[in-house]
């Protein structure tokens, strides 16, 4: 049975922060941001007997405040809120598509086939949900691409070849980029053969990605910067839960090609984790890692600055107030883009006023030579004077 869910959040909920602590790890949750929050919801608590095993699905709701600045070293407090007193009415759940797709300030959350990619559209209100298990049919696939909308409350479905455990991004012009995951057959997904979906013509397109081939990966996550890059950080690969090892990777959107970044003072590596961005920090929160389950006194939080794509960096402080910097326009390919437009419009401009002069060269010379033709505008001679 599949449970589609509408929560609606309140602005002015009371914040029960007294002593609040998320357990220290948490396994295939969701988490979005909205209105200066990442909300998390759901995911699973692992448990240890001869090996990893998971628990049951969790009723979590918590949402980690980034208005003002926090520090995510061991013994540091992080701001986060309880929201469990809304949840109580919900099903277990873990994997489930988490949304703030609605125009109305409301978080939308799916809870059905898990392991699917879902993408909101900010412009129509519309969610793009592709691919997943079927958990009745299991391991079957999901082979749509599910729109509901959120304006009319209707389901839109157009069939195509599934894959799960991917992710989405939406893009500016309305394309939906997804990365990696696992395919119908069981094998990874090719890294550098990209699937498109633009939601202006509901038509699906392939991408060659070059430069780099990036390990493939199930279980990543992926967040886009404002200008262009997409970061993919972790995931999976092979059939034992192996992590993989070049865990940050950048996908340029400009001209979509790889690169593999080493960032300074990494975590360990993780999947079944979660990763929002916010300004140019992107913070991961929890996931399993292939060493033993972390300290209950450490914070699974982690925080990558991005302003760089030199040098990106894992860093211990969040400021919101660096968090709205520009960045740099000589890194910026959407900016790049943007002066080399701003160069050509200069020189059509240039140009334009180079071939304006001309033109009124010529017509003034035009114009004193037919003056000069004129017989009632000859200067007489001395013989014809007299």
């Amino acid at each position: 049975m599949l449970f589609f869910f509408l929560i609606v959040i309140c602005l002015c909920l009371n914040e029960f922060t007294l002593a609040f602590t998320p357990n220290n790890t948490v396994w295939g949750h969701s988490a979005v941001f909205a209105n200066s929050r990442i909300y998390i919801t759901g995911g699973i608590f692992p448990i240890i007997k001869d090996k990893f095993e998971p628990s049951t699905p969790s009723r979590e709701f918590y949402y980690l405040n980034v208005e003002k600045p926090f520090r995510v070293g061991a013994g540091d407090k992080l701001p986060w809120v309880d929201l469990s007193y809304v949840s109580q009415n919900l099903p277990a759940h873990a994997w489930s598509a988490f949304s703030n797709c609605g125009l109305d300030n409301s978080l939308y959350l799916y809870i059905g086939e898990p392991d699917g990619a879902t993408v909101c559209d900010v412009r129509t209100g519309k969610m793009y949900r592709f691919g997943g298990i079927n958990p009745v049919l299991q391991p079957d696939n999901n082979n749509n691409m599910d729109i509901f909308n959120t304006l009319t409350l209707a389901w839109e479905h157009v069939n195509t070849e599934g894959r799960y455990d991917h992710t989405g991004t939406m893009l500016p012009n309305g394309y939906i980029v997804y990365i990696g995951g696992k395919l119908p057959n069981g094998g990874y997904a090719d890294m550098t053969e990209l699937l498109l979906y633009n939601t202006n013509n509901d038509t699906w397109i392939s991408q060659r990605a070059t430069v780099y081939s990036p390990t493939p990966r199930a279980y990543h996550s992926a967040v886009l910067t404002q200008d262009g890059r997409i970061i993919v950080y972790g995931g999976y690969t092979s059939g034992d839960f192996r992590t993989v090892s070049d865990d940050l990777v950048i996908l340029d959107t400009y001209d979509y090609t790889w690169s593999n970044a080493k960032a300074i003072d990494p975590p360990p590596s993780r999947f079944f984790h979660t990763a929002t961005l916010v300004g140019y920090y992107m913070i991961v929160a929890f996931g399993r890692t292939n060493n033993e389950l972390p300290l209950p006194t450490s914070n699974e939080v982690f925080i990558l600055n991005t302003y760089d794509k030199s040098n990106y960096k894992w860093v211990n402080e969040f400021n919101p107030d660096l968090s709205d910097l520009p960045y740099p326009s000589d890194q910026n390919s959407y900016n790049n883009l943007s002066t080399q437009n701003k160069h050509l419009t200069i020189g059509i401009i240039i140009l334009s006023i180079v071939l304006a002069l001309i033109g009124v060269s010529f017509l003034i010379y035009f114009y004193r030579k037919r003056r000069l033709s004129r017989p009632d505008m000859l200067v007489p001679s001395s013989q014809e004077a007299n």
